[in-house]
């Protein structure tokens, strides 16, 4: 059975190699598109991203938790020591004090990390909490200038199926806050939200409004098969690019669980398999792609995150499992031949 196992998966990744080799390295006419968020460093494009949360096992955002300098510096670390496999652009959350302690460990250590620094929106949070959110970033973007490079307001905020989704009422509401953002600060501004919202009429307005476009697009979640997972990636976002053909995309999410539990709930979406192996098939394949085409993005996600999906679940489920990295900052088998001599986190 291991004998069959590894034969299908090395028959998979030669299929996906080929179907990457043969997409056209020329997404789309890109005449019209305004590039507004060009991430560099030292002369040197760094748009290979990564989401990043810096809550370790027993930390979370619902007890407030503040990672201390010392985890978040191995994170960083680790994040930046491998000069072939490195992330030098992360992307965070919430403008709180868990942002916030990474970026003060940034500046202090003179870190190579740039940052896209979100504002936590939600029609469950109190209109006070929210405007809060908007000062903090405004704040967090000015106070760290050499860190921050883009503010991200809101995360998946307007896609139907999102449990903390605003209504259309609330667009006047948000565009002011983008206006607001857009004043007070020095960076471009945008929006990470699903594709199921981006291919919506109702989507341009807020669009127009955005320096750039920021899309979340998971081939697994919407019941894709390993093989036909980047090319279904591709033509998503040639889909999105087509209906705001002014607007910079950047890829803001993609990623590949490497463990789910099909009967827990939204999880029986899932078709394709969901290992390391499958992830590093994806993530090499997906990787390249952005490469070949320029595209900044973050991959989701840099770390597993054990508070996900609720603490009292099973350590299986995939909202636990996207990360490259297990929680204990091992690496997982996508990055084992560029981090083998890394030893488990005390």
């Amino acid at each position: 059975m291991k004998l069959l196992s590894f034969i299908t998966m090395i028959l998979v990744l030669t299929s996906f190699n080929f179907q990457v080799s043969s997409m056209t390295k020329v997404i789309h006419d890109s005449s019209n598109t305004k590039t507004v968020f060009e991430p560099m460093m030292d002369d040197k494009w760094i748009g290979i991203g990564i989401s990043y949360g810096s809550y370790r096992d027993g930390e979370s955002p619902s007890k407030d938790s503040v990672s201390s300098e010392k985890d978040i510096l191995q994170d960083m670390l680790l994040l930046t020591a491998n000069s072939s496999q490195s992330w030098n652009l992360i992307r965070m959350y919430a403008a709180d004090s868990a942002s916030e302690q990474v970026l003060k460990t940034i500046k202090k250590h003179n870190l190579p990390v740039k940052v896209m620094q979100g504002a936590w929106l939600s029609s469950s949070q109190t209109d006070e909490k929210n405007e809060q959110q908007i000062s903090e970033v405004i704040r967090l973007a000015n106070e760290y200038k050499d860190i921050v490079v883009t503010v991200n307001l809101g995360n998946e905020i307007f896609v139907d199926w999102s449990a903390h989704k605003l209504d259309v009422s609330d667009y006047p509401k948000y565009l002011a806050w983008v206006r607001r953002v857009q004043k007070e600060t020095e960076v471009p501004v945008t929006l990470a939200d699903d594709y199921n919202f981006w291919n919506k009429p109702w989507s341009q307005e807020i669009a127009q409004a955005l320096d750039y476009i920021v899309l979340h697009a998971y081939a697994m979640w919407n019941s894709q098969t390993l093989e036909n997972a980047l090319p279904w990636t591709e033509q998503t976002f040639h889909d999105i690019q087509a209906l705001h053909p002014t607007k910079q995309i950047v890829l803001g999410e993609s990623g590949w669980a490497t463990s789910a539990i099909t009967s827990n709930g939204d999880e029986s979406l899932i078709i394709g398999e969901a290992s390391e192996k499958a992830q590093k098939v994806f993530y090499s394949a997906y990787r390249q792609w952005l490469i070949d085409n320029h595209i900044v993005s973050y991959y989701f996600e840099a770390f597993d995150e054990k508070w996900k999906g609720g603490e009292d679940q099973p350590s299986s489920i995939a909202e636990k499992n996207w990360g490259i990295f297990r929680s204990n900052r091992t690496p997982k088998t996508t990055l084992e031949e560029y981090y083998n001599t890394l030893s488990s986190h005390p």
